[in-house]
């Protein structure tokens, strides 16, 4: 059994159960507000990473992080599901927009009653993978392990967005993580 199984197991029926009750509050505060009668997304606990969720738009499922859920609580379920739901929402509502863009903000503000933010403020210490350091004229960079291997086959070029200055490699720069 892989890791990723042993963890979703660890989610408990109360956990799920307060996931699907915080979904089908927003989502009936959305088809209310809108006038519509959107179906249950799907939930699955499958997203990876230090991303807390993503919205599947054409499959209209939700993919939550099983381990930020179980480290972050209530406060995951009621940042995270709606913020998802939200994304959901404006595609049936708008077709395929700026993921963040107005048509989202005015979905979590106005509709469902949330301050729209675009990314969560968990800790992600214990999902975050390798990391290995990059150079540039202003700064150290952390590149992903999957970035570090396309730059060494010669794949990608990766640029500061400061600076503008290509990354270089840096083996014996001490890395944060």
């Amino acid at each position: 059994m892989t890791q990723r199984s042993l963890i979703s197991r660890r989610i408990s029926i109360a956990q799920q159960q307060a996931v699907m009750q915080c979904l089908r509050n927003a989502l009936a505060q959305a088809n209310a507000q809108l006038k519509t009668q959107y179906p249950e997304p799907k939930i699955s606990y499958q997203q990876r990473g230090t991303t807390a969720g993503t919205a599947w738009l054409q499959d209209w499922e939700i993919r939550l992080n099983p381990v930020l859920l179980l480290e972050n609580g209530q406060e995951f379920i009621d940042e995270v599901v709606p913020h998802e739901l939200a994304h959901l929402l404006v595609y049936k509502q708008f077709g395929k927009v700026a993921p963040h863009g107005r048509e989202w903000q005015w979905m979590m503000g106005h509709v469902l009653g949330i301050e729209p933010r675009r990314t969560h403020k968990f800790g992600v210490e214990t999902v975050s993978g390798k990391t290995y350091p990059y150079r540039c004229g202003c700064q150290l960079h952390q590149l992903t392990v999957r970035r570090h291997n396309k730059v060494m086959r010669k794949e990608s070029e990766y640029r500061c967005r400061q600076c503008g200055q290509l990354l270089s490699f840096s083996p014996g720069a001490i890395s944060e993580r």
